[in-house]
Parts: C-alpha cells; structure tokens; sequence
C-alpha cells in the first residue's frame, strides 16, 4: 500500500536554508535527516537536497530541503533555489555576531527571489552546544533573535508572539532541538495546506522539485552547477 492511500491527506513541501559559510545549515539537514553528524562536513557547493516524510495529524508531509551554499562566489546560484519554496530557514551561529548581522542579507534575497508572498520563515540559531559548555561564547542573545523576528517577520499586534514563535536554537553535535525546528514548520504547512496547493496548480504542477534529477528519502543529491568544484574543498562544522 502507498504513501497516499495509508493517509487520507498528503502535502509536499520545499525548504531553503539560508546563512553565511561554516554556521552549520548541513549540520542542521543531516542530522534531521539520518540523525547523524559529521564535524568535518565539507562546505555545500550550490545546493545539497535532502528529504524526509514526516506525518501531522493524518497528513503525510513530503519535505523536500535544500541546503544552500553560504559562500559569497555562489550566492547567485544560490537563488535559483528559493523558486517556489513553502519555507525558508535563516540560519546563524550563536557564538557569531557577524553571522547574525549577516544573516539579514539572506532574508533580502530570499524575499527578493522567492515567488510566494506568504512564505514561512524561521529563524535557527546553531552551535547551542558550544554555549552551553561556555556561556562565555554566546555573543548573540536568545531575545536579539526574537526582537529581529518580530521586527522583520511579524506584525504589530502580535510582534512578540511572532518572535518566540519562529525562533529556535539548536545543536546538531548534541541533537538538541532539531525536530523541534521541522515539527512546527510541518504543522504550518499542514495548516496553510490548500494556499500550497492552490499556489501550486496556478504554477502548472510540482516540477520544481525536479530539477536535481530525483531523489530518494534521505539520500544527498549535489545540485552545483560546476561539477569541478568539488575537488575543491572548504571545510564546515
């Protein structure tokens, strides 16, 4: 029996993570996916794709996330994968503050390239396990985070619940918080289900998930569009 006939609604869903190199967004992906982590992950060249089903409520959810590079050379190919996201994911390391400061160029571009006003934005802060064994590392605190969410992703009258809404903190070393992070944005999906599909049919189907090839659950697909590149090599954590 299939996917669609063991659930009475399913939905796919495509995620961008965002940030600069070296905060951890592979980290963050693959440890969500095959609940493994690599301290010597090599840096993301292009797009990496990853997908995981994960099931809210009686809903079978399809998230299909690309992990974006943060070098400055592939920003440009970068955008080409915010096309038709449901999601995007800002990432920063919490004993970073450029990365934090950085990070506000991303959510430029992601609005600037995206074609979907209503897109789902959340906010990760990574490398929780740093802190925690060194508070004196953190140099970007928790309720910055939340005062920048509910000043560039919320509104007025709910500012603050906006903020303590879409912000998380994680470590993928330690595998604290991360389900957290893509169980509340299932959730959202599944409720804003019908605008996705909708949105969907008026851009005449689901080929955007195509353009690496096709992918199984769990499996990495490079997306670089300069194959040679991967001789090359920077290292992330």
């Amino acid at each position: 029996m299939n996917d669609r006939q063991d659930m009475s609604e399913s939905l796919e869903a495509k995620l961008v993570v965002l940030g600069t190199q070296g905060v951890g967004k592979t980290s963050l992906v693959v440890r969500y996916v095959k609940n493994t982590f690599d301290p010597a992950s090599a840096s993301t060249i292009g797009a990496s794709f990853l997908a995981k089903k994960v099931v809210v409520d009686d809903c079978l959810v399809r998230l299909q996330i690309w992990d974006t590079a943060g070098q400055e050379r592939y920003r440009s190919i970068s955008k080409l994968y915010y096309r038709s996201a449901n999601c995007g994911i800002l990432c920063y390391d919490i004993t970073s503050e450029a990365s934090f400061l950085a990070m506000h160029s991303w959510l430029l571009e992601l609005k600037k390239n995206v074609n979907n006003e209503n897109i789902i934005i959340h906010i990760v802060g990574t490398k929780a396990d740093l802190v925690n064994a060194d508070p004196s590392k953190r140099e970007v605190p928790f309720e910055r985070c939340v005062a920048y969410a509910a000043e560039h992703l919320g509104d007025d009258e709910a500012a603050s619940w906006m903020g303590m809404d879409t912000c998380h903190e994680i470590s993928a070393r330690d595998d604290q918080g991360v389900d957290e992070v893509f169980q509340v944005i299932a959730r959202k999906l599944v409720e804003r289900r019908a605008e996705i599909e909708r949105v969907r049919g008026y851009a005449g189907g689901g080929g955007e998930y195509g353009d690496s090839g096709g992918t199984r659950d769990g499996m990495r697909i490079d997306a670089s569009l300069d194959s040679n590149e991967k001789k090359g090599g920077g290292r992330c954590c």
